[in-house]
């Protein structure tokens, strides 16, 4: 078995690898490799596993050169966790076996995975971290299954259709309301968590690199005015929920409208997973919205990998204390043109 770094010519033997896998996620798209280098400047330095011409195991590897930090391997820098995909434990093992080799001229590695690796693959990596829950709905139990396990409060706001006659849902698949959808977010969610937010550059990036319907952004209209907007992921079997930003409402409830749209469209076009994204485990407040969606919750993983650091230490974000105060006075103009873009000497 050989493990080497994906090339050009390995493109199509990768991309139908990932198509047949049934663990696959966006993130381990090359779409989402090219989105990354190209916004952020991120190094691709893919995995595949090769036994003779043929693919039995691929595993995402983005090369970061922070400011701070040091220079370092992730699998996925956000918004999501995606570790190895294999055939066999051999496959796993000779990725791992790369990835430790690797990582001896770096600061460190980090294998960020869904749900824990094999015990018996994974006993060579020295240190292991619980991270953000992530809350899943199995959309294969069938849309009225999917209805009756929400909680009693969103059938309540759900069966409310009168919100409806005053507010339009618009799905988006090709950007054409990206300003609109970035405007809100900037405002709300940077604000919301104190963080520098993504530049349109990311999202103008994800449109252009991923094929039509794959990324789409749905919108919550009142009086023509958007109140809401969620990015979502549609890829292999799972529709992911990567940002929002909702105004609060407690008559038309945009947020519970739009994510009952997303489920009842994911189900339509025979998607297996409406995938919420992920939650701190101390967010109680997050958490109980997300479980009130009768969602199955994983813990991910952290294997952290020593290279010229020989022990974890806190993964650095973009979020900073004083961003809060700051970033809320901002207008989204000035974020996007000079803050967004330094979040690459943060990964």
């Amino acid at each position: 078995m050989n493990v080497v770094t994906v090339r050009e010519e390995l493109y199509e033997k990768y991309s139908v690898y990932i198509a047949g896998n049934p663990a696959a996620r966006f993130g381990h798209d090359l779409e989402w490799a090219w989105t990354l280098r190209d916004t952020y400047g991120v190094e691709i330095q893919h995995l595949v596993a090769l036994e003779g011409d043929r693919v039995v195991g691929v595993c995402p590897f983005f090369l970061c050169r922070p400011i701070f930090g040091g220079t370092h391997y992730v699998t996925n820098p956000f918004p999501t966790y995606c570790g190895p995909l294999h055939d066999s434990a051999e496959a796993l093992t000779a990725l791992l076996n790369v990835i430790k080799t690797k990582t001896t001229d770096v600061h460190h590695a980090e294998v960020l995975t869904p749900v824990s690796l094999p015990a018996e693959a994974s006993a060579f990596l020295p240190f292991v971290e619980n991270l953000d829950y992530t809350y899943c709905i199995d959309l294969a139990k069938g849309i009225d299954v999917v209805f009756n396990s929400l909680s009693r409060d969103y059938k309540r706001i759900l069966r409310k259709t009168d919100a409806l006659k005053n507010m339009e849902l618009v799905v988006d698949t090709d950007g054409s309301h990206l300003e609109a959808f970035h405007k809100l977010y900037v405002g709300i969610y940077a604000g919301k968590h104190g963080f520098i937010p993504h530049g349109q550059k990311l999202f103008r990036a994800i449109f252009q690199h991923f094929p039509p319907g794959a990324a789409r952004i749905y919108l919550a209209r009142i009086a023509g005015k958007t109140v809401g907007a969620m990015f979502t992921f549609w890829t292999h079997h799972e529709v992911y929920y990567g940002w929002s930003a909702v105004l609060p409402d407690s008559v038309h409830h945009p947020t519970h409208f739009l994510i009952w749209k997303i489920i009842q469209d994911a189900a339509a076009e025979g998607y297996r997973w409406f995938n919420m994204g992920e939650a701190a485990r101390e967010h109680h407040g997050l958490d109980h919205f997300k479980r009130g969606w009768g969602t199955e919750v994983l813990e991910p993983r952290r294997y952290f990998v020593p290279g010229h650091l020989s022990e974890p230490t806190p993964r650095l974000f973009d979020r900073v204390g004083w961003t809060r105060k700051i970033i809320t006075r901002l207008p989204a103009m000035v974020i996007n043109t000079f803050l967004s873009p330094i979040i690459r000497f943060f990964l």
